[in-house]
């Protein structure tokens, strides 16, 4: 009896740590890179938002699984932490605030890996398969179709690679490449040829990404 109890705690005791590890290893998140996008959005008003209080925070991996798991429908919350591992690491791969890569997660999705838009966008980055298949080429990514971006950590690696892309191609410009992450690169080109700065979208994603650093 006393074996058995004892073996018991043993069990319980190693699952809790094992737990524990699990949801402390994510991955780390470097401030340098959410500074610097931080900035690169903000510009002026950086020192007077909420994100510069948190230039040196650590532990940020645990708070992102925290949201994630509060976030994703029922179905989905056990692959939390796989979902949210890959958010930190795709953003640091390209240079990229994981909070960013939320927030636009947050105004494409709410978080449905089954989302699907009016226009043939699927998933959380709500991405379009001809979007998804072109970049999955050029980042040697495996396409098995339109099933790809259903599957959360595939669509999460090429939303963060078409963004990286746009953020190039737009020199940084963080209006620019939001809005063109929505309407498309060549839309945005003919909108500043006229004149006009699309704003909406970069509104919409910009909003999101200032609540989640209120929320911490």
């Amino acid at each position: 009896m006393k074996i058995t109890f004892f073996l018991a705690f043993i069990l319980t005791t190693f699952q809790a740590i094992g737990s524990d590890f699990k949801n402390r290893s994510l991955a780390s998140i470097r401030p340098d890179i959410r500074k610097g996008q931080a900035l690169e959005l903000l510009g002026s008003r950086y020192k007077k938002s909420v994100v510069s209080h948190f230039e040196k925070e650590v532990g940020l991996d645990r708070k992102i699984f925290a949201t994630v798991k509060d976030k994703l429908p029922k179905q989905y919350k056990k692959d939390a932490q796989e979902i949210a591992r890959t958010i930190v690491l795709e953003a640091a791969k390209h240079q990229l605030d994981p909070y960013f890569v939320m927030a636009v997660i947050s105004g494409e999705s709410s978080f449905n890996p089954k989302a699907k838009g009016p226009v043939g966008e699927i998933g959380l980055m709500q991405l379009r398969p001809t979007t998804g298949e072109w970049m999955a080429e050029k980042t040697r990514s495996k396409w098995k179709g339109d099933k790809t971006l259903l599957d959360p950590v595939a669509n999460i690696k090429l939303g963060t690679a078409y963004l990286a892309w746009l953020r190039t191609k737009f020199n940084g410009h963080g209006q620019l490449y939001l809005a063109a992450y929505n309407m498309g690169p060549g839309s945005v080109k003919n909108a500043l040829a006229r004149n006009i700065r699309p704003k909406d979208y970069p509104k919409h994603v910009m909003k999101r990404y200032i609540a989640f650093y209120n929320e911490l």
